[in-house]
C-alpha cells in the first residue's frame, strides 16, 4: 500500500514511532509535515520546530511543505505546494491526522478531487470530543468583525464539504465518534487509541531513578508531566499536595501558567516540597515517571475543551505507576480496567486529596496482565487497527 499521512505534528518523536511501525509492516509511507511550525517551550527553545536533514528516516519519506502561517497551522498549508506534493506521491490512501473540521483536511480533499476525482480515499484521525461550533459573533464595527463573519461562513462550508467528501474517520475517544455521528457523517468510524511506544516507557527501579535525579528515597512523590496550563488542573494539584503531610510534587514541563503556579507554591509555603523540571525528551522521561509514587492528571473541562486522551496516563501506566485522573473527558475511558487507578470529580480538591492518599497503596491483582492491558494503547495496535480500517475503505 502507498500511504500518505499529513500531520502538523509529524516531526515529534511519538509520531515517528508510529511511522516506523507502518514501514515495518511493508507500507510505502510518505509523511507531509510543515517545513516550519510554532512549537511551545516544551518542544523547542526557539519557539519553532523546523524540518532538517536530521529528521530523515530510512524506512519512510518526509516531505516538508510550508504552512500559510507557521504560527497558526490551523490556517493550513500553502495550497499549491500541498497540491504538487500530493500529485508527486500518487498515494492509494491519504490519512490526515487532524480534526474532522480541519482546514488542511479540507485543503487535502480539494487537492484530491482536483487531481484524482474521488478515486483516492481520504480519512481523518480526530481527538475533538466537544460539539463542533464556530466562534461567537463579537458585534464590533471593525475589520476583525467582518473577518469573523467571513470565517463563520467559510467554516460552515468547510464543515459541510468535509462531511460529504470524507471517506472515514478514526478517533482517540468514543465522545469524538458521538460528535461525528451527531454532525450527520454516515461513513465508517472507529475508535483507535493513539499509539505509545512501550520500548521507551516501561518499569524501572524507583530508587535508582531517584538517585539519578538526586531525589530523596524516603518521600512520597506525586507528579504531573505536560503543559503547565490552567485547564490541566495543576493549581488544584498544588493545593491538594499542600494538604497532605510530606507529599512532594514533581512537575515536568512548561507553559503560560508556570509563573502563577510558582507563586501559588510560594504562597502555600511548600517550596521545599515541589520540584520543577523543564521539558525532557522521551528517552529521559521514563526515569522521571519511575521516581513517582502517584501520577495525577487533574484536567478541568472548559467551554471549548476537555481532556481528549491523556497520553501521559498511558506512559505512567506503562511504568506501573498508580494513576489518579479527573472525570474530565476521555480520562475515565483511558483508565478503565487499570487496577492502580482512581477517578476524582474534576475541580474537587478534597476528593483529589483522598484519591492521592489511597492511590499510592493500590496493588495489581495476581491475575492482572499489564502487557495485555496496555496492548490497546500500543504503537503496534494503532497501526494494525488502522491497516484493517484502510482495507475496508479501499475495497
Amino acid at each position: 500500500m502507498k500511504l500518505l499521512i499529513i500531520y502538523h505534528g509529524g516531526l515529534m518523536s511519538c509520531a515517528k514511532s508510529i511511522f516506523r511501525e507502518y514501514a515495518a509492516h511493508g507500507v510505502d509511507l510518505t509523511v507531509i509535515v510543515p517545513s516550519k511550525i510554532a512549537a511551545g517551550p516544551m518542544y523547542s527553545s526557539s519557539g519553532y520546530s523546523s524540518y532538517s536533514i536530521n529528521d530523515k528516516e530510512k524506512a519512510y519519506l518526509f516531505l516538508p511543505v510550508k504552512l500559510r502561517k507557521p504560527d497558526s497551522y490551523g490556517e493550513g498549508f500553502k495550497f499549491f505546494q500541498l497540491f504538487f506534493a500530493i500529485k508527486k506521491i500518487k498515494p492509494d490512501l491519504i490519512h490526515v491526522f487532524d480534526e474532522y473540521s480541519s482546514f488542511y483536511l479540507f485543503q487535502t480533499m480539494l487537492c484530491r478531487y482536483l487531481l484524482f476525482g474521488k478515486k483516492i480515499p481520504v480519512i481523518s484521525y480526530t481527538f475533538q470530543n466537544i460539539p463542533f461550533k464556530t466562534p461567537p459573533f463579537l458585534f464590533k464595527m471593525s475589520l476583525r468583525f467582518f473577518k469573523r463573519i467571513a470565517y463563520k461562513i467559510l467554516y460552515f462550508f468547510i464543515f459541510f464539504y468535509n462531511k460529504k467528501a470524507l471517506n472515514g474517520v478514526t478517533t482517540s475517544n468514543f465522545e469524538a465518534i458521538l460528535n461525528i455521528k451527531n454532525s450527520g457523517f454516515l461513513g465508517p468510524q472507529k475508535r483507535i487509541f493513539w499509539g505509545i511506544d512501550f520500548n521507551i516507557f516501561f518499569q524501572k527501579d524507583k530508587n535508582l531513578c531517584r538517585e539519578k535525579l538526586n531525589i530523596p528515597k524516603n518521600i512520597t512523590l506525586v507528579g504531573y508531566f505536560g503543559k503547565l496550563v490552567q485547564e490541566k488542573g495543576v493549581a488544584d494539584l498544588v493545593i491538594a499536595a499542600s494538604k497532605i503531610n510530606d507529599c512532594h510534587l514533581m512537575f515536568v514541563g512548561e507553559g503560560d501558567f508556570k509563573e502563577e503556579l510558582v507563586k501559588l507554591v510560594e504562597f502555600l509555603g511548600i517550596q521545599e516540597r515541589v520540584y520543577f523540571y523543564s521539558s525532557v525528551n522521551n528517552r529521559e522521561l521514563v526515569d522521571y515517571y519511575n521516581c513517582l509514587d502517584v501520577f495525577v492528571l487533574a484536567s478541568k473541562t472548559t467551554a471549548d475543551w476537555k481532556e481528549q486522551y491523556g497520553r501521559v496516563l498511558v506512559e505512567a501506566m506503562a511504568c506501573h505507576i498508580p494513576v489518579v485522573g479527573s472525570s474530565s473527558g476521555a480520562i475515565p475511558e483511558v483508565l478503565g480496567g487499570y487496577p492502580k487507578s482512581l477517578i476524582f470529580k474534576e475541580g474537587d480538591v478534597e476528593d483529589l486529596v483522598e484519591k492521592i492518599k489511597t492511590a499510592k497503596d493500590l496493588q495489581f491483582p495476581e491475575n492482572f496482565n499489564i502487557k495485555e492491558f496496555l496492548e490497546k494503547f500500543s504503537v503496534e495496535n494503532f497501526v494494525l487497527k488502522h491497516m484493517n480500517f484502510y482495507k475496508n475503505i479501499i475495497r
